[in-house]
């Protein structure tokens, strides 16, 4: 320590003479143990968000067709199964059908789903058809609501299928001509396609109305289930056990990264006691020694998650062709601060005892 200056708590003396706080100092002491630890956690963010794009994309691909549905409340047939209510295996006869829209009074949609094959020249690829009205189908980029005869694709799928407005493509083994293309959406990783609801019970070979929606009311019509609009993805067959997996993965590289932050804490605490016993012994107390210890456990955190970050969206923006990915702020944010608080709790576990540390016991070790 310098003779010339007064010690004050909390900072130590480089060679040059200049104050610098100890957590700071043990960085560049020990830089290439904090690049070590620091690239691990840059991994684990890594990790982190690119797992939260593919999430967010397989989302899209699975339920953003019946995320996009609008009305109150969907209508099926009770399921006495413990997966509940799907979309696939939904079928209301015309009797149910009619009562539901009664009750509701006449303020209902019905709605068709059945997956099939569509085909332009040689081209071919499966497409989930939803028979639905004009209340149901997502206004077109261009073209009008299919009528009659008539289906309107998704963007991706008509490009695939080199179709334009007033094409005529194979639907099983109907034809029927392209009437719209535009936001169809995708329906448990199927792009869909829409038709009239009379077009969609002959594609279906008199299949049964799938669902209602209800814009307003309610019904009580026997062997039916009524889920709100907000729940609805959870009658896409294998959304909620696909969704929950990926959730699962992304809270244990949450629960690894907060005990390998701790871990590193702990042992670096240990081995820092005796440096620490005599900043206590020169006054320093408790309070800024835990802050110090937190301090730098942050800034292993800050720059650690930084570099991972850019690698995660960079990631997803050059794979974002070829894989379901969708990046948004709150996806990337969310598991990020989540990373961060929780590696922070895992720190402050492990540097708590520098609050209690005894000089003279510490420093006899």
């Amino acid at each position: 320590m310098s003779r010339d200056r007064p010690i004050e708590a909390g900072y130590v003396s480089n060679d040059e003479g200049s104050a610098v706080f100890i957590g700071i100092r043990d960085v560049r002491f020990a830089k290439w143990r904090f690049v070590l630890i620091g690239a691990v956690i840059a991994m684990m963010t890594f990790m982190v968000v690119a797992l939260s794009a593919l999430t967010g994309g397989l989302k899209n691909q699975s339920i953003s067709a019946i995320s996009r549905l609008p009305g109150q409340t969907l209508v099926l047939r009770d399921a006495a199964g413990a997966d509940g209510p799907s979309l696939s295996q939904s079928e209301l006869d015309a009797p149910t059908v009619g009562q539901v829209v009664d009750e509701s009074g006449d303020d209902a949609s019905e709605l068709g789903v059945t997956t099939t094959r569509i085909g332009h020249g040689r081209i071919t690829s499966t497409a989930a058809v939803f028979g639905a009205g004009p209340r149901l189908t997502p206004p077109p980029d261009t073209g009008r609501l299919p009528g009659t005869g008539g289906v309107m694709l998704g963007r991706e799928q008509a490009t695939a299928l080199a179709v334009t407005v007033g094409d005529l493509v194979t639907v099983d083994s109907t034809r029927l001509r392209v009437d719209a293309i535009g936001p169809a959406g995708d329906y448990a990783h199927t792009p869909v396609a829409y038709t009239a609801m009379d077009t969609w019970r002959a594609l279906s070979h008199g299949q049964n109305t799938s669902a209602v929606v209800l814009f307003g009311g309610s019904t009580d019509a026997p062997g039916t289930t009524s889920m709100p609009m907000s729940n609805a993805a959870d009658a896409v067959p294998g959304y909620r056990s696909e969704r929950g997996s990926l959730l699962a993965i992304q809270a244990m590289l949450l629960a690894i990264s907060t005990l390998v932050v701790g871990a590193f804490f702990a042992v670096w605490t240990v081995q820092r006691l005796r440096d620490l016993a005599v900043v206590r012994a020169l006054g320093a107390g408790r309070w800024y020694l835990l802050r110090d210890g937190i301090g730098q456990a942050a800034l292993v955190l800050l720059l650690g998650e930084t570099v991972g970050v850019l690698l995660g969206v960079g990631l997803a923006a050059a794979a974002a062709a070829t894989v379901p990915i969708s990046l948004s702020g709150v996806g990337v944010a969310l598991p990020v601060v989540a990373m961060a608080v929780l590696g922070s709790a895992g720190a402050l576990l492990a540097v708590r005892r520098v609050t209690v540390v005894d000089p003279v016991v510490a420093m006899s070790r």
